[in-house]
């Protein structure tokens, strides 16, 4: 049996190390990775001082260069032998376009050579720092110190305690429940207080109310959990639910309001189901149900 344990006790250390060590390794990749792009981008950039180089020397021999396609050959007054050189340039611009190209390379390749060798040296800094943490670890793992490596372990991600909005939406018992031909959820309560709870405890800001006009009837909304604009098929379909559950069913046509759930507010002391709009929209359906109960 103790010895069983003991396995056991091994296995677990050695799962921590790999772990710790995995952990570190991947950091030092990482760091690695950075600097080699960040090394590719100096390299892009080019020399910001040959790219003000040139753009002086195509100006001081606007009037003496001589071109040949995209290349155009000036004396190099910077040199103590004056040699002749060549410097690339469109066929189609001027020598004075092309210095203002070359003076526009030097100002970025100035300014982003700054950016990246702070960030070069910021980044060697935290490589440093990874190849420490790593021969720490490979020490700790000689030593057998179980509580240096636990650090190097992320703790195991808590699950979130269903909220109390989530809670009552299960336990909620007092809505039919549809689902339109886009997907939607569409709830239809059934009492005077499920309305009630269904707007004020169920419902979100953005999820689709309607309620029949003029007429008593159930609340009728429609979750928007994606905070998208609620298709008219689907809006078409919640009213005519709510014009089918309230006192307008036998009518031919019936008038639904409908808004946003936090349009919607309850009077003081007002009566199971009695509701206050602060903005809506109007429409005109047949009181039916045609789409599949969920």
């Amino acid at each position: 049996m103790t010895s069983e344990k003991k396995l056991s006790a091994d296995e677990q250390f050695e799962q921590l190390a790999a772990s710790a060590r995995k952990k570190a390794l991947a950091e030092i990749r990482k760091h690695k990775k950075l600097i080699d792009n960040l090394r590719d981008d100096i390299e892009k950039h080019g020399e910001p001082e040959l790219w003000q180089r040139y753009g002086n020397l195509l100006l001081a021999n606007a009037n003496t260069a001589r071109r040949e396609r995209d290349k155009i050959f000036v004396i190099d007054y910077f040199a103590d032998d004056v040699p002749e050189i060549e410097i690339e340039g469109e066929s189609n611009k001027s020598i004075g376009e092309v210095a203002e190209e070359y003076f526009r390379r030097y100002i970025k390749a100035r300014n982003g050579k700054k950016v990246i060798e702070r960030r070069l040296s910021e980044t060697q800094t935290a490589l440093d720092a990874a190849h420490q943490k790593l021969l720490l670890i490979d020490q700790a793992i000689e030593e057998r110190n179980e509580d240096y490596l636990v650090s190097f372990t992320p703790a195991a991600a808590k699950q979130p305690l269903p909220s109390k909005k989530k809670k009552a939406e299960a336990a909620f018992k007092g809505a039919r429940r549809f689902v339109s031909s886009d997907g939607f959820e569409i709830l239809v309560g059934k009492k005077a207080k499920d309305n009630d709870y269904l707007t004020f405890r169920i419902a979100r800001s953005l999820d689709l109310w309607l309620h029949a006009a003029d007429y008593p009837g159930s609340h009728v909304v429609v979750r928007n959990q994606n905070k998208k604009d609620i298709p008219n098929r689907t809006l078409v379909e919640a009213a005519e639910l709510a014009a089918f559950y309230s006192d307008a069913r036998e009518q031919p046509k019936a008038a639904v309001n409908y808004t946003q759930k936090k349009f919607v507010n309850k009077p003081r002391r007002a009566a199971p189901g009695l509701v206050r709009l602060a903005s809506f929209k109007t429409i005109l359906v047949e009181p039916k149900v045609s789409v599949s109960s969920s």
